[in-house]
């Protein structure tokens, strides 16, 4: 059963925010860590039990209700304070590493980009409730469900990670799913809420100052040539907006799911996330035999499957047929190359698809990727739209995977 564990210690951030295209092919059984560990890359291998107390729960877990039963993790149904360190969810703040045990670190595979910053996730389970996982598509929550995930850029001393902020969803009452943002301060002490899903303008947006600029596997990692530029935490109904769309046709919660569990936290795990979590008692049902996976059988040294995984990880959550094209790995391919688009508002230029095999100037999907204007006549008032639409700044754009779709469309022959 869950409790409220007493703060355990986890790494600080690692290249979680990184390119996608580092992330290799997954093993035969769907691991590889996809070189994104985050901040908590472990406790035990598998980061679901920190404490040893089952999952994610600690011998001493009801003693710490007892003491804070109105902390957020002792009642995660209460209202939001204003500030982060009411929650109880970083006691220790600003070392971001020490937490309650009863926060279940997880890293999706493959991840979303998010302006090249690093990230920590955290899943926080309502106190002897499981997950039930028997539709293995959209897995059900029980209220009061809560997600954590705080983003890092490059800022803190010495070029250390520092948060910028942190993002929660609850499964809630008074409405199915509730978002919430924080904002951190200078000296990372304390986060302030400036998105509260119970009141305020759902479409306000806070535009913050962040710098990428790290080594990253032992090379040099830089957005807009390491220097500031402007990040926007999202609004309430751009977090709605992107998972109610995913609820279409799965579950609300992004990133927490079968597929994206199906790799180890870390490479020297035992196993996987997925069945780290189904061992300490976190889902009704065992973990699948089969657990999902992406798989491509290209003869092209793995470029298509990372794009599949990039496109899954970025685009997929809105793209999924129910209302927009499907973009989904298994129907990647026959739904973009050489199909017309159905962009917003937006006529593309004679001969523009959304993949022109051998062209990825006129393919829409690298445009788009690229966040570029449509070429004269049009300017700008023709843009098509960037893609993702939310959470990236147009310096901002995913190098690796941006050469991967460009080195794909142009070897693709004229059809």
């Amino acid at each position: 059963m869950l409790g409220c564990g007493s703060p355990s210690a986890s790494p600080t951030p690692g290249p979680s925010g990184g390119s996608a295209g580092s992330a290799g092919a997954p093993s035969s059984g769907g691991g590889g860590a996809a070189g994104n560990a985050s901040a908590g890359a472990t406790n035990g291998g598998g980061g679901v039990s920190a404490g040893g107390g089952g999952a994610g729960g600690s011998a001493g877990a009801a003693d710490d209700c007892a003491a804070t039963p109105t902390s957020l993790l002792c009642d995660p149904l209460a209202a939001l304070p204003m500030s982060i360190k009411d929650t109880g969810l970083f006691p220790a703040a600003p070392d971001l590493s020490q937490h309650s045990a009863r926060m279940l670190e997880y890293v999706p595979d493959p991840p979303l980009w998010s302006d090249g910053m690093e990230k920590q996730r955290f899943l926080i389970l309502p106190m002897g409730q499981k997950i039930d996982n028997t539709d293995r598509a959209s897995w059900a929550f029980p209220q009061g469900t809560i997600f954590v995930k705080t983003f890092f850029d490059d800022t803190g001393p010495q070029g250390a990670p520092r948060p910028i902020e942190t993002r929660l969803i609850r499964a809630g009452e008074a409405s199915p799913y509730e978002f919430f943002v924080y904002q951190w301060n200078a000296d990372s002490t304390d986060a302030t809420l400036v998105v509260n899903d119970i009141d305020g303008d759902i479409n306000l947006e806070t535009p913050v100052q962040i710098t990428i600029n790290r080594t990253q596997g032992g090379q040099p990692f830089m957005i807009n040539g390491g220097q500031p530029f402007e990040h926007m935490l999202p609004s309430r109904n751009a977090c709605s907006e992107c998972h109610d769309k995913n609820g279409m046709v799965a579950q609300t919660f992004i990133g927490f799911d079968e597929l994206r569990l199906n790799a180890k936290l870390t490479p020297d795990a035992a196993t996987t996330q997925l069945q780290a979590f189904a061992d300490a008692g976190v889902f009704m049902l065992p973990a699948p035999a089969d657990p999902a996976t992406i798989t491509d059988a290209s003869a092209d040294e793995g470029r298509l499957l990372r794009i599949k995984r990039f496109v899954f990880g970025n685009c997929a959550s809105c793209h999924h047929g129910d209302g927009n094209f499907d973009m989904r790995p298994d129907v990647f391919v026959e739904n973009t190359v050489g199909k017309p688009t159905e962009s917003q508002s937006v006529e593309p230029p004679a001969g523009w698809l959304r993949v022109v095999p051998g062209d990825p100037a006129t393919s829409v999907l690298y445009v788009q990727m690229q966040r570029t204007m449509i070429p004269p006549p049009q300017g700008a008032a023709n843009r098509l739209r960037p893609m993702p639409p939310v959470g990236l700044a147009d310096v901002a754009v995913e190098q690796t995977s941006l050469k991967d779709v460009f080195d794909w469309i142009t070897a693709l022959p004229p059809q």
